[in-house]
């Protein structure tokens, strides 16, 4: 499995709906922090630097983690144009990489993009289909639109890491939603039981 390093940043953690710690390395369940990699991010590019010409300009030999360090340092700048080009130039040196496919995921989330959110996460997950942490932010958003996509993702990540505890969290605000209350405070209460600081946190406000 490649190098995850998640980069903390200032934005406030939209997970929980309420600010909390900006990053649970342990889960990999991050929102509000970018992603980073260097050698062996599991890229579908053999190499971490080879001769590119960017659209930002940056010509000669750059490396994926060039590009994503540079993309990061302009999104907590919050340069979110400069960032997502950034991000795309991470394609063009490293194409179908994660982390990229993720940070712009991340940015059109953050600015309320969600459609255009869900298909960049997507990528990532068919760049690796095990990483969780685009999972989880395409099932935050798929809460609001169908909540058994939403559901089957937070299953998914479970099953890949029984540890999740903000997972299992979610899940059970999705099974109040779908009526299933058993199986809501059963979700909850594992939940609590891996991080006892979410028992003071209550499901998120929702439109529909």
């Amino acid at each position: 499995m490649g190098i995850r390093l998640h980069i903390a940043t200032r934005w406030p953690d939209i997970r929980l709906g309420q600010r909390r710690r900006a990053l649970l390395v342990a889960t990999c369940l991050t929102f509000g922090a970018l992603a980073f990699t260097g050698c062996g991010s599991g890229s579908s590019t053999s190499s971490s630097s080879q001769a590119s010409t960017t659209s930002s300009g940056q010509t000669g030999t750059t490396s994926a983690a060039e590009l994503l360090s540079t993309g990061i340092a302009q999104a907590n700048a919050k340069q979110y144009d400069q960032a997502a080009t950034t991000f795309r130039d991470v394609l063009v040196v490293s194409p179908g990489n994660k982390f990229a496919w993720y940070n712009l995921g991340l940015i059109a989330q953050l600015q309320r993009q969600s459609a255009e959110a869900i298909a960049d996460y997507s990528k990532a997950i068919a760049s690796d289909p095990t990483y969780t942490p685009a999972m989880y932010n395409k099932a935050i958003l798929l809460e609001g639109t169908d909540l058994h996509s939403a559901l089957a993702l937070y299953q998914r990540i479970i099953k890949i890491n029984p540890n999740a505890a903000t997972a299992y969290l979610r899940e059970s605000f999705v099974y109040s939603r779908l009526g299933e209350k058993a199986q809501a405070a059963k979700a909850r209460a594992h939940a609590i039981s891996l991080d006892k600081q979410l028992a003071t946190v209550t499901a998120p406000n929702q439109s529909k």
